[in-house]
């Protein structure tokens, strides 16, 4: 059978993917990059915002058309069962943690989820691994439904994934992108932590680089000395994306993110202080229900104090069955943009050297112009 495999949304759904491409290759399917040509099709969806779910809704409904059996796997297939159900009645729905059944519903007869760790990456062309670490968060926040969709902290074993990640370079893959929904949330659930599985990769003795994945501050927080000891090993990229939201802690705490301003820019300083040549991200909410002018000015000066690298403006989308979507005081849709444009993020273009930290700009009109547009 030809599948056809399209993913969207994060490091992990794109990982997911790769699994399920190589289980439906060892059972016996070929993949195709044609919808067109296939005999099936999965699309492994996010619903992280509005826009997105809107995209995945007519991608579903266009593969949909070709009347061939269609798997809608991702996050949407958890967190939103009842609508993928209801535009594409025919489809079978495979959530994240699912993913191994991926064989099982293309009606191969053999699930396959466990050989697909140990298919060789580098036959499909991939010059990187992704390592999912975990699955879920230990946050609570109000305006998240991945959280729905991903459920809470569950931690695959250190030896597992020293396992799979050696494997890999052995068969001559060196970046090694480890990925979850909060990649400090790891080991919660098992007494260990994100800097002991580092640690653990790192004694491979191989030419090998690791590229860590999104880490909440409340999970970074009190492991962040161990974890700044283990980014020293030469093997890590030193790339830490730290989504902070909102330089508000009363938005923070609405949010319920369960840290304060604070505590990340501690974070950023303990990193800095051990890696001058850290490559910062972050991500950034703006028009949260209730955000004043003066907490919007407040998110801005965060960022010209920590100046981080790369910076992901979302404008707040309520998002069904969440908390904030039932708050007071919605500024989404309230106020409209003369001009239609909704940036979704501002970036500085390429890493300055650091003189030139204190020079870099902020452009305060992307921020405004996501809080301010009620467009999509």
């Amino acid at each position: 059978m030809k599948v056809y495999v399209e993913a969207y949304g994060c490091t992990q759904n794109y990982g997911e993917a790769r699994l399920m491409q190589e289980a439906l290759v060892g059972s016996g399917h070929t993949l195709t990059q044609s919808e067109g040509d296939a005999d099936a099709h999965v699309l492994v969806t996010c619903t992280v915002i509005e826009t997105t779910e809107r995209k995945m809704v007519r991608r579903m409904t266009e593969l949909a058309s070709y009347e061939k059996p269609l798997v809608v796997a991702g996050c949407m297939a958890a967190a939103q069962r009842d609508r993928v159900q209801a535009i594409v009645p025919r489809a079978k729905l495979l959530p994240p943690r699912k993913w191994p059944q991926i064989v099982e519903l293309l009606d191969a007869g053999t699930a396959c989820g466990d050989r697909a760790a140990e298919l060789e990456s580098a036959a499909f062309g991939w010059h990187d691994a992704i390592v999912p670490i975990a699955q879920g968060c230990a946050g609570r926040c109000t305006y998240c439904i991945t959280r729905v969709a991903r459920g809470r902290v569950a931690s695959i074993p250190v030896e597992a994934i020293v396992a799979q990640v050696r494997r890999h370079v052995e068969r001559g893959i060196r970046e090694i992108k480890l990925t979850g929904q909060d990649t400090a949330a790891y080991g919660l659930d098992t007494g260990t932590n994100l800097a002991a599985l580092l640690r653990a990769i790192n004694e491979i003795r191989a030419p090998l680089r690791m590229r860590v994945g999104m880490a909440d501050p409340l999970t970074v927080y009190p492991i962040v000395d161990e974890l700044v000891a283990a980014y020293a090993s030469e093997k890590i990229f030193k790339f830490l994306h730290l989504p902070v939201q909102s330089g508000s802690d009363r938005i923070l705490e609405a949010m319920r993110r369960e840290y304060f301003v604070a505590q990340f820019e501690e974070i950023v300083r303990t990193f800095r202080r051990t890696c001058p040549e850290l490559t910062l991200s972050t991500d950034i909410i703006v028009g949260f229900p209730g955000e004043t002018e003066e907490e919007f000015e407040a998110t801005m000066e965060l960022v010209r104090r920590v100046r981080p690298d790369i910076v992901n403006v979302t404008r707040f989308s309520p998002r069904n069955s969440t908390p904030a979507a039932k708050m007071e005081d919605q500024i989404v849709g309230l106020i409209g943009s003369s001009d239609g444009n909704t940036p979704s993020s501002s970036r500085s273009r390429g890493k300055p050297e650091p003189s030139s930290r204190g020079r870099r700009s902020t452009d305060k009109s992307s921020f405004r112009k996501a809080r301010r547009s009620g467009t999509s």
